[in-house]
């Protein structure tokens, strides 16, 4: 091959060509995986933020189904003993304890704790139907409430001490997230590294 002034050029190599390419080459597969690793971690970071919001809205659940027991017994109080009637409506403490089996092991304890401090209420609340509904002349001029407030503020305490465990795992991140992340970082460094 000759160029315009005769001067004979030296012929390309196949080998100088791939030389040229390879830089090329490498810096389109590092866009391409950049790109591809940016999706991943975005993706896994979306995925955290979706479990953490879940987490956030099932411990909102549970804590509103507690405050709405706390309403349930003074209704069942207010409709039993003073107005002598049926309460039949389902207590939200189901709703509790179902969110709790379901979603938060960690919580047994003090969900326990609430329904052992809802018993010597109801117990408080049947005697005095049952005294209403013999003797109702006599009932109100007799009653004490003393032994439900006792017991009501047994109820509240184990209350307060569930809401203050939901606020305790709604602030920590849940431990399996956290891990999953750990995780996935130390993988993506180790095949970074080429191990």
């Amino acid at each position: 091959m000759e160029d315009s002034r005769g001067v004979r050029m030296a012929e390309p190599s196949i080998y100088g060509e791939i030389a040229q390419a390879i830089p090329v080459v490498v810096g389109g597969l590092l866009a391409v995986g950049g790109g591809v690793m940016a999706q991943v971690v975005t993706h896994r970071l979306a995925l955290s933020r979706e479990e953490r919001n879940l987490r956030r809205e099932r411990l909102e659940a549970l804590v509103k189904a507690l405050y709405a027991h706390n309403q349930w017994l003074d209704e069942r109080l207010s409709i039993m003993v003073f107005r002598n009637e049926d309460h039949d409506k389902p207590s939200p403490l189901d709703e509790v304890r179902m969110i709790q089996a379901l979603h938060f092991p960690e919580l047994a304890t003090e969900v326990n704790l609430v329904v052992q401090g809802e018993l010597p209420l109801f117990k408080f609340i049947a005697e005095q139907r049952i005294a209403h509904s013999t003797d109702a002349g006599n009932f109100f001029k007799q009653f004490d409430n003393t032994p439900y407030l006792e017991g009501y503020k047994l109820y509240i305490f184990a209350r307060n001490v569930t809401v203050a465990k939901c606020r305790t795992l709604l602030i920590s991140p849940e431990p399996t997230i956290l891990k999953r992340l750990q995780k996935f970082l130390k993988s993506t460094a180790s095949k970074m590294d080429g191990k």
